[in-house]
């Protein structure tokens, strides 16, 4: 090669454009950070202040109907224990249904979800309507309904399968 050669001595740097990823970083961090503040510029609450805050009033409003997890007399490993939890309350799933992108949750939660947030899923963000939602399979029901929860009643040990859990708290009454 000579020194007229295009390839060898061009005058171009043909390195990586290491200045404008740092910059571009910098941009999304500034993003981010934005987005997870309370109160934007206008005073205004941001969306993923808004959705933590509306997630927060859906848990409250559900202890009173739903079971929580700690109820389980076996101590199942996380994954296991998420797979039968609704992803809105966090709750044993009571009543559940599964979206069009194979998500479980609760009727009552993902409806009020998807009236007060709009009509995608909590999980992963994806159009669904509630026209989409299905019961699970019935093989899934049936190790739900096969949980066994202590009894939440003072004074009462039992451990009863979670098909039968409300007959037997109609009993206490």
């Amino acid at each position: 090669h000579c020194s007229k050669c295009d390839v060898c001595s061009s005058s171009k740097n043909w390195g990586k454009r290491k200045m404008t990823m740092h910059q571009n970083s910098v941009i999304k961090k500034r993003k981010l950070n934005v987005e997870h503040r309370k109160n934007n510029k206008n005073g205004k609450i941001s969306p993923l202040w808004k959705k933590n805050r509306t997630l927060n009033q859906i848990r409250n409003k559900c202890k009173q109907i739903h079971l929580d997890s700690n109820l389980l007399v076996v101590d199942y490993p996380s994954d296991f224990t998420k797979s039968f939890t609704c992803q809105v309350c966090e709750h044993i799933l009571s009543d559940p249904v599964q979206t069009s992108c194979k998500h479980l949750f609760c009727r009552i939660c993902i409806l009020k979800y998807f009236k007060i947030m709009g009509c995608y899923c909590p999980s992963c963000r994806h159009t669904c309507f509630p026209t989409d939602l299905a019961p699970p399979v019935k093989s899934f029901l049936n190790i739900l309904n096969s949980l066994v929860l202590k009894c939440v009643v003072t004074g009462c040990d039992e451990e009863i399968l979670l098909g039968k859990y409300s007959q037997h708290i109609a009993k206490h009454k």
